[in-house]
């Protein structure tokens, strides 16, 4: 029988946390089957170790698809590799080092999609906690209404995370998808991947916080990177060709920023290798470029 809902958890070197990721589903007070699909990334700590010995205690309604990486693969290919697995009518998330804080997180959502076909995602608001696992005061990660999203505002703020999603699993067939799993590179697979459920209905928010995102300085996320920052430009890119309108707007002004603020960061290193590379991200937004310098001469 299908499962109800799929939940994919990716870790790598995540020791210090994935036990708590993995008890926020054991502890879900959900009435349908769950397919719990974790990708450890060839962890080299004592990652394996712990699930291994978590597995035994899963609830009767979870079936666990565990697999572990004999390679580092990156977290975009371990997400990619995870969604061919996917089986059930619904998809949830949770990064190995955050984790569920709702013990009604997963049923409350499913009722929602089940009454409303007419969405295809739903998301909550969600808590931020540091290394120790203490909540940060009067910070969420964002501030998510009860109220309807449009692809254009989950682009231009990064507001859904990836502990909060819900989304209808036939949204891994369109075309927006299929664009994003052609290029194994692209940095997030997130906003994108959420992004594309509005091709196949609308999308929810809910004000309720019902999981965690922890702040630490191994988070893919944290931080400036010269490198990565290359990657984030291909990233905009793609999303922003694919879409076109005000979100390809957007892409170019965020493409346009970035590679103005890393170009004077490599000169000021002296790497000026990198100071060349953004040098011909800034001109290939020369439209962006010229406001910035119209817009800093008056």
């Amino acid at each position: 029988m299908m499962p109800n809902i799929s939940i994919i958890i990716l870790t790598y070197n995540q020791e210090a946390f994935i036990e708590k990721a993995i008890r926020g589903v054991f502890m879900q007070n959900f009435r349908g089957k769950i397919q719990l699909i974790i990708s450890n990334d060839a962890s080299r700590d004592r990652t394996h170790e712990i699930i291994n010995n978590l597995l035994q205690q899963a609830p009767e309604n979870i079936e666990i698809q565990y697999t572990l990486h004999p390679k580092n693969i990156g977290a975009t290919p371990n997400m990619y590799d995870a969604l061919k697995k996917v089986k059930g009518k619904y998809l949830a998330l949770c990064e190995g080092d955050d984790y569920w804080t709702d013990e009604n997180k997963l049923q409350m959502q499913y009722d929602f999609m089940e009454q409303n076909p007419e969405y295809a995602i739903c998301f909550h608001a969600v808590a931020q906690v540091d290394e120790n696992d203490n909540f940060i005061p009067d910070m969420q990660f964002s501030s998510i209404e009860n109220r309807d999203y449009t692809a254009l505002e989950l682009y231009r703020s990064w507001q859904v995370h990836t502990t909060s999603v819900c989304m209808r699993t036939e949204v891994l067939q369109n075309q927006a998808v299929k664009q994003m799993l052609k290029n194994p590179d692209l940095l997030y697979f997130d906003t994108p991947l959420y992004m594309a459920a509005s091709l196949n209905g609308k999308m929810r928010g809910n004000s309720k916080t019902m999981s965690a995102y922890r702040r630490h300085s191994a988070g893919i996320s944290y931080g400036a990177n010269l490198k990565r920052d290359l990657k984030h430009n291909i990233y905009d890119r793609t999303i922003g060709n694919f879409y076109g309108g005000k979100i390809k707007d957007i892409s170019r002004w965020l493409i346009f920023k970035r590679s103005k603020d890393n170009f004077f960061e490599s000169l000021k290193q002296h790497r000026y290798k990198w100071a060349f590379q953004y040098l011909w991200w800034m001109l290939c937004e020369y439209k962006k470029m010229g406001i910035y310098i119209l817009t800093n001469l008056k």
